[in-house]
């Protein structure tokens, strides 16, 4: 913080216009307009701001306060006029309320609502759940203002009020420029002029773009980001949790085009992510496409399965099938059969390539459209959920095994025959939520070796078919 002179005493204070032993000179508060002021609150880009009590309606407000050695430039003075009309003309609980402004020996003044909870950055970092709400708020005060043709331009902590029930206050519009319809008349600020706090500001902001709307959402991205993990992003960052992750990197898109249109979009947004699992980084129209994807290729894996199933499973021929390089090794059972320990099932493998390439397509427009959305996010120590699906849904197939055996021991043998029916789409269950787990950790680089349950439970769901298979060679 720079150190200045007090006009009056001429004492070395850090920051406000004014020393506190100033602001009561002779026993006597000083009057500032219509205001009586307390004591110093902070300082903010365009002055200090003090503590005050409204003579005339007998209510706390804050009054900030333009240096005198900046009053007496006409650049800035415009600037604190316009924040002054810019904040006159909205009125909307996000945003803080202007009551009056004006000079008074020299000195421009602006008396504004008064919020007592403090500034933002005393409380970050924040739980993410906190961050989304104040977000929210946040773009509720912003889209208000752009559809008032009010760009705000240095969205930061410092400029986040919180009052005392947790709602948020967007202050310091003291480098907003009308745009739009409303523009004509007082827009002083030149086009090629960077105002603003560089960390905060969009790429075009900084080379001295016009002011739009969307410089406004980038700023919003950085906060986000900032109350969550108590740092801005810089340079490849690390990502968020859940949905914040893609909302923050929509926000902070370098193409303008590509950030969200309005602040009504990316409320809506954050409004979603509100509204799911933080551990759930994935939209539901997302998992549908993964889900439809996870689908063909627990087909594919089915169907290669049971055309192994299918070559290596003995059988008993009739001559007429026996093909040259298909089958080695069978051995004459009559006159028109023949018995085969293995062989080629031409038409089950291609069937298992014809499955395996489809599967592997959709798989792959699938991770093109992760690197676009920016769904691709190494997060190697992030465990994978739909793991457990696998271990319970393989438990179940061991489970009705081993009720099988019981059954068909016990001499109730047509309750067995009925076992097929049940086990068949258990076991593709399990090959579906695999490949989902697969999916998922090849997604956010989670080795599998990770992942004990999906193991487990894939071993569980292979265990009575492989135990079948195998009886089945010996006994042949």
């Amino acid at each position: 913080m720079t150190t200045q002179t007090c006009p009056r005493c001429r004492a070395r204070i850090p920051g406000g216009a004014f020393c506190p032993a100033c602001l009561l000179a002779d026993g006597t508060p000083r009057i500032v307009g219509p205001v009586e002021l307390e004591g110093p609150v902070g300082r903010g880009g365009m002055g200090a701001v003090y503590r005050g009590r409204h003579v005339r309606l007998g209510r706390t407000v804050a009054v900030k306060l333009l240096p005198p050695e900046l009053a007496e430039e006409p650049e800035f003075q415009q600037r604190f006029e316009r924040e002054a009309r810019a904040l006159a003309m909205l009125n909307h609980p996000n945003i803080i309320a202007v009551h009056d402004f004006g000079q008074q020996e020299g000195e421009s003044y602006l008396i504004m609502e008064f919020v007592d909870g403090g500034s933002l950055p005393t409380r970050m970092p924040l739980p993410p759940g906190q961050a989304i709400d104040w977000s929210i708020q946040v773009c509720d005060a912003l889209d208000y203002a752009h559809r008032h043709g009010v760009v705000h331009r240095d969205i930061k902590p410092e400029n986040i009020l919180i009052d005392s029930g947790g709602r948020v206050k967007v202050t310091d519009f003291g480098i907003a420029r009308l745009v739009g319809a409303n523009a004509r008349g007082w827009t002083v600020t030149t086009p090629d002029v960077v105002l603003g706090t560089p960390q905060y500001m969009a790429p075009e902001a900084m080379q001295g773009a016009p002011p739009d709307p969307r410089m406004d959402l980038y700023s919003v991205g950085v906060l986000l980001y900032h109350m969550v993990t108590g740092k801005p992003p810089v340079g490849n960052f690390d990502p968020l949790p859940g949905l914040l992750d893609r909302i923050v990197r929509r926000a902070l898109s370098p193409d303008p085009a590509k950030r969200y249109a309005s602040a009504e979009e990316m409320r809506r947004d954050l409004e979603h992510a509100r509204r799911l699992p933080l551990s759930d980084q994935l939209e539901p129209h997302e998992k549908q496409w993964l889900s439809a994807v996870a689908l063909l290729q627990a087909i594919s894996t089915a169907v290669a399965i049971f055309a192994f199933k299918e070559s290596v499973t003995p059988k008993v021929l009739p001559t007429s099938e026996v093909r040259p390089l298909v089958m080695i090794g069978e051995r004459k059972v009559d006159e028109s059969h023949v018995y085969s320990r293995a062989r080629f099932e031409m038409w089950w493998t291609i069937a298992a390539l014809a499955t395996f390439a489809l599967a592997i397509t959709a798989y792959g427009f699938l991770r093109h459209h992760w690197k676009l959305a920016g769904l691709e996010r190494a997060q190697p120590d992030r465990a994978v959920t739909q793991s457990k699906w696998v271990l319970v849904t393989g438990l179940g197939t061991s489970l009705l095994y081993a009720v099988r055996v019981w059954v068909e021991r016990s001499g109730r043998g047509w309750i067995v025959e009925y076992a097929p029916a049940v086990s068949g789409p258990l076991l593709t269950a399990v090959l579906f939520f695999l490949w989902v787990s697969i999916l998922n950790s090849w997604r956010i680089a989670r080795p599998l070796r990770r992942e004990p349950l999906l193991w487990i439970g894939f071993a569980l769901a292979l265990l009575p078919p492989t135990y079948e298979l195998v009886r089945a060679m010996r006994s042949a």
